[in-house]
């Protein structure tokens, strides 16, 4: 006789690591990984204050976590891109498009750059404020849901544009200066008989 044994069917779950934060007298917590990346993104934790895995006994600082220092190295080098003598920001992260404020999305700031390189130089300062002062967002998300952050190299590029804008709008104005220049005197010497006349 054999025996069937029939076992409940249960989903199997993703089980998330908890973590437990330690802030001044209080500990806060169970928290996921993607709250303690939150948390540091808004600055509500910093690299140096304690957390403690569930089912551990030791504090350490959050910096020693290998999943966030991995994360912390990884998106340093990405945003850097090479250029490390550019010093690092606080970066708020978001996750939807429409909440980013306009002047850090990527198609705004782009468009601005465009106009403003072409046509219109004060649109080409306010990007370029925009992209010193904050990080820019394009549309895309990365695997964490996050949205992507433009990299560093833009700043020095638009300061080339900046540069570049500035030689040829004075180069114009001195050939406007040159053309006109002519007409100028010609109305002055008028203006000045006109007076004589009188």
């Amino acid at each position: 006789m054999t025996a069937i044994i029939l076992r409940p069917y249960a989903p199997s779950r993703t089980v998330t690591q908890a973590y437990y934060i330690a802030k001044g007298q209080k500990t806060l917590g169970p928290c996921t990984l993607d709250d303690l990346r939150s948390f540091l993104a808004y600055g509500s934790i910093q690299q140096g204050d304690l957390v403690m895995r569930d089912g551990e006994q030791q504090w350490r600082p959050v910096a020693t976590l290998l999943e966030i220092a991995a994360e912390h190295e990884k998106t340093g080098a990405e945003r850097t891109g090479g250029l490390s003598f550019l010093p690092r920001r606080r970066t708020v992260r978001y996750r939807d498009y429409e909440r980013v404020p306009m002047d850090q999305r990527g198609g705004v700031v782009l468009r601005w750059l465009v106009l403003g390189f072409l046509i219109f130089p004060p649109l080409l300062w306010r990007a370029g404020v925009s992209i010193y002062s904050h990080p820019i967002f394009g549309s895309k998300a990365d695997e964490n849901g996050y949205l992507n952050i433009w990299p560093r190299w833009p700043e020095v590029a638009v300061t080339l544009m900046i540069v570049i804008n500035g030689i040829a709008w004075w180069a114009l104005l001195a050939h406007g200066f040159e053309w006109i220049s002519p007409f100028v005197r010609e109305f002055i010497e008028a203006s000045k008989g006109v007076r004589e006349m009188l």
